[in-house]
C-alpha cells in the first residue's frame, strides 16, 4: 500500500495561499484598471474644456476666469489620481511579487509530491515483483517435487 505524502498539508495550505494571493491580485488589477479609466477620463475632460477655452471667441471675463480656475481644479484632480493609479499599481506589484513567491513554493510541494508518487509507485511495482517471483519459485519447487 502506498504511503500518503508526507507534506501533503503543507501542499494543501500552500495552494490555499495562493489562491487567496491570486484572488487579491485579481482585484487589485480591477483596481489599478478602474483607476486609470478614471484618469483617462479626467484627460479628457481638460483636455475637452481647453478646446472650448481656446476655441470661444469673445467671452466675458467672468467666464474665462470661471474656466481657468476649473482648468486648475482639473489638473489637481489629474495630478491625485495619477497618484492614486501609481499607488495601486505599486499594491499590485507587491501583491504580484506576493503570488509569485507562493506560486513557487507549490512548485517546489508538487515537485516533492511528484517525487513521493513516483518512488511508492517504484516500491510498490519492487514488492509485487518480488510477490510475483516468490510466487513462480513456489510453482517451479513444486513442480520439481512433483516430478
Amino acid at each position: 500500500m502506498a504511503k500518503p505524502f508526507p507534506l501533503q498539508v503543507l501542499l494543501d495550505h500552500a495552494r490555499h495561499r495562493m489562491d487567496a494571493a491570486e484572488r487579491l491580485l485579481r482585484m487589485l488589477k480591477r483596481k489599478e484598471e478602474m483607476a486609470r479609466q478614471r484618469l483617462t477620463e479626467l484627460e479628457g475632460y481638460r483636455d475637452e474644456y481647453r478646446r472650448r477655452l481656446a476655441g470661444g471667441p469673445g467671452m466675458p471675463i467672468h467666464l474665462l476666469r470661471d474656466f481657468h480656475i476649473f482648468l486648475a481644479k482639473l489638473d489637481e484632480a489629474i495630478r491625485l489620481q495619477e497618484r492614486e493609479v501609481a499607488q495601486a499599481r505599486a499594491g499590485w506589484e507587491g501583491a504580484h511579487a506576493t503570488w509569485v513567491e507562493l506560486r513557487q513554493k507549490v512548485k517546489a510541494y508538487e515537485v516533492l509530491a511528484s517525487r513521493h508518487h513516483g518512488a511508492e509507485i517504484r516500491r510498490e511495482e519492487k514488492r509485487d515483483q518480488r510477490v510475483t517471483d516468490e510466487i513462480a519459485a513456489r510453482k517451479r519447487r513444486e513442480h520439481d517435487g512433483l516430478s
